[in-house]
């Protein structure tokens, strides 16, 4: 499967055909198919299962360690094949909980992090700014992991668990450090500055704490899943 696939609720048929009614909205189309309802409800033994809550229960078991390790080497070449977990609402709300996670990771709560100036002194908008050099994460097992934003700003007290889930191979964090940080295209000239990306400087740091604010609450919730396979 391909690491850029991705599978929405429901689709919207393309419009702008000759026929096609110019002022009528298309009708979006359930990716959950009548008889893949059918099914799921035959097998639980339960009617009023809807087409929302298997789309979640899929999202919940495609977190699940048990088969992320059991289908590996599958899930890099084909799409994946969910099992009928045991407990078919445990998965279902697990998954509406990651959803609403990783939907709404620039509007949600923020895991509190210590700011550290080098100067000792109260931080300045100016503090926060973002240079060409990448931001550095230093590991601190005791007290928690440290993120240098720069040479005036560190922030401290990232748990450990936090860089236990990725995305792609590798932690929101990790994709965070590696795309905030001024770069220029060698060809073109162009400055990509994301300091351009906030109304305050400070503002960096909010968005820093709410992604390990998903990381942590993603770790949470996976951590609390039953196994899909009921073994």
């Amino acid at each position: 499967m391909s690491l850029d696939s991705a599978f929405s609720v429901v689709s919207t048929p393309p419009t702008g055909g000759i026929f096609d009614d110019a002022d009528t909205e298309p009708t979006p189309i359930d990716n959950i198919t009548d008889s893949a309802l059918a099914e799921f409800r035959s097998h639980y033994g339960d009617d009023e299962i809807r087409k929302d809550e298997i789309f979640d229960y899929v999202y919940g078991v495609l977190h699940a360690p048990q088969y992320r390790e059991r289908f590996a080497n599958d899930l890099t070449k084909e799409l994946p094949r969910v099992p009928m977990a045991p407990d078919f609402h445990a998965f279902a709300k697990a998954g509406a909980k990651l959803a609403d996670l990783h939907l709404n990771y620039e509007t949600c709560e923020r895991y509190p992090l210590e700011i550290i100036t080098t100067n000792g002194k109260s931080p300045t908008p100016e503090d926060f700014l973002l240079g060409a050099s990448r931001m550095k994460l230093m590991t601190d097992a005791a007290e928690g992991d440290r993120l240098k934003i720069n040479n005036s700003v560190t922030l401290a007290g990232i748990p450990a668990h936090a860089h236990q889930y990725e995305v792609n191979g590798r932690t929101p964090l990790g994709w965070f450090i590696d795309r905030y940080h001024i770069k220029t295209d060698k060809h073109s000239g162009i400055v990509n500055d994301p300091n351009a990306w906030f109304d305050d400087p400070r503002d960096l740091v909010a968005a820093i704490e709410r992604i390990i604010h998903v990381s942590v609450e993603t770790v949470a919730i996976v951590n609390g899943l039953p196994d899909p396979f009921g073994e």
